[in-house]
C-alpha cells in the first residue's frame, strides 16, 4: 500500500498531569522526551486502558458510566491545522498542549479529515490506527483562557466553530512502540 502523506513528529505528550480547569474537566498534556505506546493506549496518559466509563458522547446508548471499549487511547494534532485555528480565533497561538494532544505532527494539510482506520506508521515500529475526528469541545477554550491569551469569554466560545474539521484526530495502538520527536510517520489510507 503507498503512503497518502509524510509526516514529521514534531512534539509529544501526556495528558494526565495537569489540570487546569477542573470544574469543566480541561487538562493540559505535558511535553515529553518519548512516549511510550502499548496496546491498552499510551503509558501514563488519562486515556489509557482497553476500556472507559460510558460519557456524554455516549449517553444514546450507555447510561452513564458503564465500561465500554476504548477506541480513543491517544489524540493528535497538527502544526498546520493549529496555525488555521488560532488566525480562525484571532489569537497569536494554540498549543497542541492547550488541547491535551499526544502528539504534534507536521507536513499534512488537512490531519483531521484522514478517515478512519488509516494507519499511521512511525519509524521507531509503532503503529496507530485512525478511529476518527476529535470533536471540538469547551474544555480547550477555557485552557486557551486560562493560560493568559488575549481570549475574552464571547471569543472563547469560538473555539468549537474554528476548530470544527481541524480538531486533530483519536484513535488506538494497534502495534506497540515508542514515539519520538523527529520520528516519520507514513499515512496509510484503508
Amino acid at each position: 500500500m503507498t503512503p497518502f502523506a509524510h509526516l514529521r513528529v514534531e512534539g509529544v505528550y501526556t495528558g494526565a498531569v495537569r489540570v487546569i480547569d477542573k470544574g469543566r474537566g480541561a487538562v493540559v498534556s505535558e511535553p515529553q522526551s518519548e512516549i511510550l505506546c502499548a496496546l491498552d493506549g499510551i503509558v501514563g496518559d488519562r486515556h489509557f486502558g482497553f476500556t472507559k466509563s460510558a460519557g456524554v458522547r455516549e449517553r444514546a446508548f450507555h447510561s452513564k458510566g458503564t465500561p465500554i471499549w476504548n477506541p480513543r487511547t491517544w489524540s493528535a494534532v497538527s502544526v498546520e491545522e493549529l496555525a488555521e485555528i488560532a488566525a480562525s480565533m484571532s489569537v497569536a497561538e494554540v498549543k497542541a498542549e492547550w488541547l491535551g494532544a499526544n502528539l504534534l505532527f507536521s507536513g499534512v494539510e488537512n490531519l483531521t479529515l484522514l478517515p478512519p482506520l488509516t494507519r499511521l506508521v512511525f519509524s521507531s515500529g509503532a503503529v496507530l490506527l485512525v478511529y476518527g475526528e476529535n470533536l471540538p469541545c469547551v474544555g480547550p477554550a477555557n485552557v486557551i483562557k486560562k493560560l493568559g491569551t488575549s481570549l475574552n469569554a464571547a471569543s472563547s466560545k469560538t473555539f468549537g466553530k474554528a476548530a470544527a474539521k481541524k480538531r486533530g484526530l483519536v484513535g488506538w495502538v494497534e502495534r506497540a512502540g515508542g514515539i519520538r520527536p523527529g520520528d516519520t510517520v507514513e499515512a496509510h489510507l484503508p
